[in-house]
C-alpha cells in the first residue's frame, strides 16, 4: 500500500498552464505602460499603476517641428516639439536654452491635469518646467516662444540652443535675418591726441541728436569699445550693428565733463 496516495482519496492535479499564465499576467501588469488611448490627453501627467522601476530610457526627445526666422528686433515665433507619447519612469525635467541672441518669452507646456512648476530667466537665456512626483507622459506638443535680440549680429546666420528632459536633449535652432545697417547720425574727425572722434555735425533728429551729443564733443567709447580716432568710431558700428541696435555711447564735451547715452540706431536719417 502507498501511503503517500492512500486507496480512495482523491488528489487534485496542479495545471500547470494555468500557473505559467498567471505568472505572465503578474510580469505584464506590472512593466507594460497604461495604453494613450485609455488616458487624459496631456503632455504631462501622473501615470496610473503601479510604480516602474527606473530604467535608461534610449530613444531621444523628437526634433523640434519648425526652424522659425526671426527679425531683430522683431516678434517672438514658437518652436515646436512633437510629442513622443512615451511614459517616463520618474518625475522630470525640461530645461530650454535659449540660442545666442534670442531670448525666451514664453512656454506652452499643457501639464495636466496638475499644473507643473514653470520658470523662465530674467534676461530670457534659460526656462526650467518640472514635473511633479510620478510617471508621467508626454501627448501633446510643446512650444517656446523665442525673440532675437536688437543688437543681434546683421549677417544671416543660424544659432543654436537646447532643449533637454532628462538625459534625453535636442538641438533648439532659429535663423536671424539680414539686418540693415544701423545709424547713428554725426559727422566725425579725429580728435587731438589720439583722444576719440570729435564731433564736427549732428543731422537733426538723428539718434544722436536724440542722445544729447552736439558739435564739439569728442566720442570715446562706443558700444563698449574704446575710441581713439574718427576711424575706429566707423569700425564699431558700419557692418557690426544693424539698426534698431541699443548701443552705449560715451563722450566728452568741450568743458571736460564726460557723458554717457543708450542710443537706438536706425536704418534711415
Amino acid at each position: 500500500m502507498n501511503l503517500n496516495n492512500p486507496v480512495g482519496v482523491h488528489r487534485p492535479r496542479v495545471r500547470r498552464t494555468a500557473v505559467t499564465a498567471c505568472l505572465v499576467s503578474a510580469v505584464l501588469t506590472a512593466t507594460v505602460f497604461t495604453p494613450a488611448a485609455a488616458a487624459p490627453a496631456s503632455s504631462t501627467f501622473p501615470a496610473a499603476g503601479p510604480a516602474a522601476a527606473a530604467t535608461v530610457l534610449s530613444a531621444r526627445v523628437e526634433p523640434q517641428q519648425e526652424v522659425p526666422e526671426l527679425d531683430a528686433p522683431g516678434a517672438a515665433e514658437p518652436v515646436t516639439y512633437p510629442p513622443d507619447h512615451r511614459t517616463r519612469p520618474t518625475s522630470g525635467t525640461f530645461v530650454f536654452t535659449a540660442p545666442p541672441h534670442t531670448r525666451i518669452t514664453r512656454l506652452e507646456m499643457n501639464c495636466r491635469p496638475r499644473p507643473c512648476a514653470e520658470a523662465i530667466a530674467t534676461d530670457g537665456s534659460t526656462a526650467t518646467v518640472r514635473m511633479g512626483p510620478g510617471r508621467w507622459r508626454w501627448n501633446l506638443p510643446v512650444r517656446v516662444w523665442l525673440q532675437a535680440t536688437p543688437n543681434a549680429p546683421m549677417q544671416r546666420a543660424r544659432y543654436s540652443g537646447n532643449l533637454s528632459v532628462d538625459s534625453e536633449r535636442q538641438p533648439l535652432d532659429v535663423i536671424i535675418t539680414e539686418g540693415r545697417q544701423g545709424l547713428f547720425g554725426v559727422v566725425r574727425e579725429d580728435a587731438p591726441n589720439n583722444s576719440g572722434a570729435l564731433v564736427s555735425d549732428v543731422v537733426p533728429g538723428s539718434p544722436a541728436d536724440k542722445a544729447g551729443i552736439r558739435p564739439g564733443d569728442v566720442i570715446v567709447s562706443f558700444n563698449g569699445r574704446v575710441i581713439t580716432n574718427a576711424r575706429e568710431q566707423s569700425a564699431a558700428r558700419v557692418g557690426v550693428l544693424r539698426a534698431g541696435a541699443v548701443v552705449p555711447v560715451t563722450y566728452r564735451r568741450p568743458d571736460g565733463s564726460v557723458r554717457t547715452a543708450e542710443v537706438t540706431l536706425v536704418d534711415t536719417l
